[in-house]
């Protein structure tokens, strides 16, 4: 039985016991008397409670009966100790509760802390990526500078040898100028003289040319002043050049500081044959070797013709008889003039000596070797018989022979023949094809160099640039130079002031300098602002390829390009070339640092100028200067408002001057009535300009030593001109009296075809045209003509000299008579049309055939013309798309039918291509450059089919993995990329790499460019991670090829290769300290290949050549022992390197000062060497004596002593030295602050390295003021490859990332 109080009682009992357990507020309803057990307790013992009372009983004893139940205290234990048990668990649990309060609000402050130190870090990551990212492009600039020195360094022996040939020349002249007047006594007063003073140098010199006359290689002092900046007047960049990594650090510096003058000037002396269409030989042959020289031409000469013109260029052998015509009868100077214009023209000179002479061998011998030794590879054949007779002939043949073996060098080949009819001249063949080879640079093509270009029309036009460079050295030689002092101060002022400027106009008459000013002060401007991008172009013929503007622009967009470190293909597009060109413009002169100077001369012969030049009536950029010329009559009208310098008249004291001056470098003179009558007929603007003075004088100087009746009449005659145009008219009226009637009549066809031919005409194409024409009258009428600056030779092609000279010869042979002009046109596209086949279309025949056929005007004959396969390939290759168009439009077509025309053209070639003799790799190649044509006008889906069947070519003709499939899929992927479907071009481009990997290897050039490739895709994707990684990999395996990167699509043989070729060829002769010159530059040049192996070999020719023949103490065998050395050292054999430093030291410790720059050059070598060892011992000693040396040469505050300040301070903090260091790093800080600004790239470097060994010091707080400043002078623009280019010497061998300057 259980009591009322074993019930638990809850607020939904109120019902039952009410409020109050006292009966205040409730009643009791009725308990059972008999309770079930607990456990049974339910909803029924709750209902229960409903009932009615019963009757009988107390509630007082009910109660007391069930209160006094033990059961019931038992369970009131049992609820006391599980509610005791409860409360404390309760309390434990808001214990724990405000534990975990107390912890959870710590872990937030410690997640806050986090996530303050994740966003720092994530910032500072991003600093560290944003400076490998430019770390990255100026390595990238780095590289490119040092792609433009190597594309020049093979012009280096040529340009040498070039220049000692002028000097020579210069003195002859010079001595027979001073003969000529001892004399006659008609020397010049002295105040005439000193009127004068250009007079006496009027060769062809060239004031950048210094090495040309320095018997070893130049110190390293000797070469920085050329391009330091005014304030520093030490060797502080170029000998900190010294402490480089990378590829320099391995050539001899004296050796590259001369290849890299070189190739940063923008005249460089290249020998004219190099971009010639012909090659020139010049045969001198004895009488009684006529008939030797015959069977050589018959049976010979035709087999080195096709081997030139496999190459794309033409043979041209000159040979002179005896006797020749002439222009006047017995007139001996006159023929040797015109034969000692052929021996200089020539590249090759062949002489068969026999026993006899001719009265020209002598000079023609003299003029191509004896005097001029090395100026051209000589072929001398001589034969072994005797002349039993012992005539004088014979007798001067010995001497000639025995003086040909005197001076024999290497460049002369000298073979003895026997007396059999054929032994000489295959002797000559067999020579003279090796010497062709090596010009033309045949059978040393790499055998896995394949080109992979996204753009036909990004390959270069290398023609169009040398055609330029020509221009301008024709300029430059010129010696009417009177009076431009003036108009230079008002150049250099256009070019030195701030702020945007509009171009500065050039104006004036024809005739008046403006080309010729133009060019001079481009020389002097090189010269004074080394720090700023020249570009240039000079226009010649109205019809010419350089009149064209469209690839004037595109030439001058490529030379921007290069100095960006990406590799960017050139649009085909030409609206979009023009649209380009001024973003270019204007994104490279605000980041070169002085600036970008555009030179345009005669701008108004452009071709549609007004339309193609209107981004000059845009404002240029800020650093951007424009110049152009003019002439005054056809200037356009929106140009006139532009400043203008107006070129004035000559004087009368100039005129003077330039007349004796043009007299005195032909070898003339002229009577005093003479000069007073000229110069008070000089009077009006269009007679004195300097080429209507020229002209008269050079007509003077023809005639030689006529009479001065006959003298006075021609001068009379001359006199009545009134300008340049009508002095040309009569020059050539009376020129019929001078050349007599049948070579007056050849000199008038000669006018006529280079008149109506586009960009004038090869000699050999004047033999095949005009009948009876033959060399002995060529060559005389050639002396005639460009001695009258009517004609002058431009790489090989006869072509007017001046605008006037074009204009008269219309005059004097066309007007009236323009169906004379047709005709002889006419001829010309037959000619042309001979020398097509399906094969190989010649660049003349390219340059001239759809121009021609164009001027003619028939539609029919154009559209097929320009279909032809050929011609389109070789069109679209350089780069004159813009001119295909052209012709197109003509037409009457547009681009749709185009494509489809020529895919069509395609696929009819590659069937019969069986038939013509083709190959279907050729096919594969047309549908290449035609994808690729296609895809740059925006023809996307045309451009497929084109591109996959050349792939399909290629996989069925070749291995799956060959370089040229990679080509093809490379060409694919482009075209997706281009069309927005990334994913398959993301497939092609690693199918490409895959196969350039697998063929090539993972270090080839090509690897990079499909690297970089794929990460300029992920780039478009906004993949950012994947093409940094990528591009990485790519500047990592670029570190490691160490060799001169090659333009992207050059279709010719690698510049340095070719020039190794042509130095081995020089090698073959005795041992000379000329030959080791060649052999120490071949060493540089292999080694620039990486051919470290045969570098070696060729250092230590050298070496030992030189020690043999100057001596073991010599400068020169200094300068080998530091190649050789650097080389070891690139190679890590430090123990063979070491003492042949030491020993070069020692040489040039005995011979110069110890503070030279060249003994300077040595202890930084040793000692870098001694710090890759970390023999610090041995090193300290050095660096400390490379300060006291800058000390002693510059003083204690210069830039330079502060650069070896900073590497000694290096060395130290490599060992740990750091309180040593630290005052040496904050001296070296306090003088590139004096003296170079707060805000110059060394102080951020120098910052750099401070920070960093406070960082490994641990004091954190120092570290980051030092990095935040060099920040800071990095982001306000001066980067560290913008400005001044950084030259830090990081080891490589060390733990420490400090890096050295």
């Amino acid at each position: 039985m259980g009591t009322g109080s074993s019930f638990m009682r809850s607020h939904d009992d109120e019902d039952i016991l009410g409020s109050d357990l006292e009966g205040t507020n409730g009643v009791l309803k009725r308990i059972p008397i008999e309770i079930k057990p607990r456990g049974k307790l339910g909803l029924r013992s709750v209902g229960s409670l409903g009932r009615s009372k019963p009757k009988g009983g107390s509630l007082r004893s009910a109660l007391s009966m069930d209160l006094e139940n033990p059961e019931v205290e038992r369970i009131r234990k049992d609820f006391e100790m599980y509610r005791l048990n409860k409360d404390n668990e309760i309390a434990n649990m808001q214990k724990k509760e405000q534990k975990l309060e107390t912890e959870n609000k710590r872990l937030r402050a410690e997640l806050l802390a986090l996530q303050k130190t994740c966003t720092r870090m994530r910032a500072e990551r991003d600093a560290a990526l944003e400076a490998e990212q430019e770390a990255l492009a100026r390595a990238s600039v780095f590289e490119s500078e040092r792609d433009k020195v190597q594309r020049q360094f093979k012009l280096f022996r040529e340009t040498k040898e070039s220049e000692i040939q002028n000097l020579l020349r210069a003195k002859q002249e010079l001595e027979n100028r001073l003969s000529k007047l001892a004399y006659s006594g008609q020397a010049p007063d002295d105040n005439d003289s000193q009127a004068r003073p250009g007079i006496v140098d009027l060769g062809n010199s060239h004031p950048g040319d210094w090495w040309a006359t320095l018997e070893s290689e130049p110190s390293l002092g000797s070469t920085v002043q050329l391009h330091q900046p005014a304030f520093l007047k030490g060797p502080e960049f170029a000998s900190t050049s010294l402490d480089m990594d990378g590829p320099f650090i391995n050539v001899n510096k004296e050796d590259w500081n001369l290849t890299a003058v070189n190739a940063w000037r923008v005249f460089p002396s290249v020998p004219p044959h190099l971009a010639s269409h012909t090659i020139r030989v010049f045969a001198s042959v004895s009488p009684d070797l006529a008939a030797e020289f015959d069977k050589f031409m018959e049976d010979h000469v035709p087999r080195l013709c096709e081997l030139c013109s496999s190459e794309g260029r033409d043979l041209t052998l000159v040979h002179l008889p005896g006797q020749t015509v002439q222009a006047d009868s017995g007139d001996v100077e006159f023929e040797s003039r015109a034969r000692k214009l052929q021996v200089d023209l020539s590249v090759i000179f062949v002489a068969f000596l026999g026993n006899t002479l001719h009265k020209f061998s002598h000079m023609e011998m003299k003029q191509a070797h004896l005097d001029h030794m090395s100026s051209k590879s000589s072929i001398v054949l001589m034969s072994e018989t005797s002349d039993s007779k012992g005539t004088k002939s014979s007798q001067e043949m010995k001497e000639l022979k025995r003086k040909v073996r005197e001076v024999a060098n290497s460049r002369v080949h000298i073979i003895h023949t026997s007396a059999a009819l054929g032994s000489m001249a295959q002797a000559a063949t067999r020579e003279l094809e090796r010497l062709l080879k090596v010009e033309l640079g045949v059978g040393k093509k790499s055998s896995d160099q394949v080109m992979v270009c996204d753009s036909p029309s990004g390959w270069a036009d290398q023609q169009r640039d040398m055609e330029q460079l020509d221009l301008l050295h024709t300029a430059v030689t010129s010696s009417c130079e009177m009076g431009f002092e003036k108009y230079y101060e008002h150049l250099n002022t256009q070019v030195s002031a701030a702020g945007p400027l509009p171009p500065l106009l050039v104006m004036g008459s024809p005739g008046s300098g403006k080309s010729l000013l133009l060019a001079k002060w481009l020389q002097l401007q090189e010269e004074r602002s080394a720090s700023s991008l020249l570009l240039y172009h000079f226009v010649g013929s109205q019809n010419s390829v350089s009149a064209d503007p469209i690839l004037m622009i595109r030439r001058l967009t490529a030379q921007l390009m290069q100095q960006v470190s990406t590799t960017v293909s050139l649009t085909c597009d030409p609206v979009r070339l023009v649209e380009e060109f001024p973003r270019w413009l204007e994104k490279i002169s605000a980041r070169s640092p002085g600036g970008v100077l555009v030179v345009l001369d005669s701008v108004d012969r452009f071709q549609q100028a007004d339309v193609h030049l209107k981004w000059l009536l845009d404002p240029l950029p800020v650093d951007a200067r424009v110049i152009v010329s003019v002439n005054e009559d056809s200037c356009p009208q929106a140009w006139r408002s532009w400043p203008t310098l107006h070129m004035e008249p000559c004087s009368s004291k100039h005129v003077k001057e330039l007349l004796w001056a043009e007299l005195s470098s032909l070898g003339a003179s002229m009577a005093p009535e003479t000069e007073r009558r000229i110069l008070a007929q000089c009077r009006t603007p269009a007679t004195c300009c300097p080429l209507y003075v020229s002209l008269i004088a050079r007509h003077i100087a023809s005639l030689g030593r006529a009479d001065s009746a006959t003298v006075d009449g021609h001068v009379s005659s001359l006199l009545s001109c009134g300008d340049s145009f009508d002095l040309y008219c009569s020059l050539l009226t009376c020129s019929s009296d001078c050349l007599g009637q049948e070579v007056y009549g050849f000199a008038r066809q000669i006018l006529q075809y280079i008149y109506a031919s586009r960009c004038g005409m090869l000699e050999s194409e004047l033999l095949a045209l005009i009948p009876g024409l033959g060399w002995p009258e060529l060559c005389a009428l050639s002396e005639f003509l460009t001695h009258h600056l009517l004609v002058r030779y431009q790489l090989g092609l006869l072509v007017f000299a001046h605008a006037q000279a074009q204009e008269a010869v219309y005059e004097f042979c066309f007007k009236g008579q323009e169906t004379r002009l047709r005709d002889v046109r006419a001829s010309l596209i037959g000619y042309f049309q001979q020398h097509m086949s399906p094969g190989q279309v010649p660049m003349r025949v390219v340059d001239e055939l759809p121009w021609l056929v164009s001027q003619m005007g028939d539609k029919q004959q154009m559209e097929k013309c320009i279909l032809d396969l050929g011609i389109f390939q070789q069109i679209c290759t350089r780069g004159r798309c813009s001119e295909l168009l052209g012709y197109w439009q003509t037409v009457g077509w547009d681009k749709d039918r185009t494509a489809e025309a020529y895919f069509t053209a395609t696929k009819n070639l590659e069937v019969v291509a069986g038939q013509k003799g083709l190959s279907l790799l050729r096919v594969a190649e047309i549908y290449e450059t035609l994808g690729g044509f296609l895809r740059d006008l925006g023809l996307l889906s045309q451009a497929l089919p084109a591109l996959q069947r050349a792939l399909e070519i290629r996989e069925i003709d070749l291995d799956p993995d060959d370089p040229l499939v990679a080509r093809s899929l490379h060409m694919l992927a482009g075209l997706h990329a281009q069309w927005g479907k990334y994913s398959t071009a993301e497939t092609l481009y690693r199918h490409a790499l895959e196969i350039c990997q697998n063929t090539l290897g993972t270090d080839h050039p090509l690897v990079v460019k499909e690297l970089e490739a794929l990460a300029a895709l992920y780039h478009k994707q906004d993949k950012h991670d994947l093409a940094h990684r990528l591009r990485k990999k790519a500047f990592a395996i670029k570190k490691t090829l160490q060799t001169p990167r090659s333009q992207s699509g050059e279709p010719c043989v690698d510049s340095l290769q070719q020039r190794v070729v042509q130095l081995e060829e020089l090698v073959m002769g005795p041992d000379s300290s000329d030959l080791a010159r060649s052999l120490n530059e071949l060493g540089v040049l292999h080694y620039l290949q990486n051919n470290p192996d045969t570098a070696e070999s060729f250092f230590k020719r050298a070496l030992e050549m030189r020690e043999t023949i100057l001596g073991s103490d010599h400068l020169d065998v200094a300068s080998s022992l530091n190649n050789l050395a650097a080389l070891y050292n690139d190679k890590k054999l430090f123990e063979r390197a070491e003492p042949l430093y030491d020993e070069a030291l020692r040489i040039r410790l005995k011979h110069l000062p110890p503070d030279n720059p060249a003994v300077a050059s040595i202890i930084n070598q040793l000692a870098r060497l001694y710090k890759q060892q970390s023999k610090y011992d041995k090193a300290e000693p050095l660096y400390r004596q490379a300060v006291e040396i800058r000390e002693k040469s510059f003083g204690p505050t210069h830039p330079s002593v502060a650069t070896a300040l900073v590497n000694l301070a290096v060395l130290m903090s490599q060992q740990n030295r750091y309180e040593e260091a630290e005052p040496v790093y904050e001296q070296a800080l306090k003088i590139y602050e004096d003296t170079l600004g707060l805000h110059h790239p060394r102080v951020a470097e120098t910052l750099r390295n401070l920070a960093v060994m406070k960082y490994e010091q641990e004091d954190f707080q120092t570290a980051a003021h030092y990095y935040k400043r060099a920040t800071e002078i990095k982001d306000q623009g001066s980067s560290y490859g913008d400005k001044v280019m950084s030259r830090r010497s990081s080891s490589i061998d060390t733990n420490s990332t400090v890096k050295n300057i």
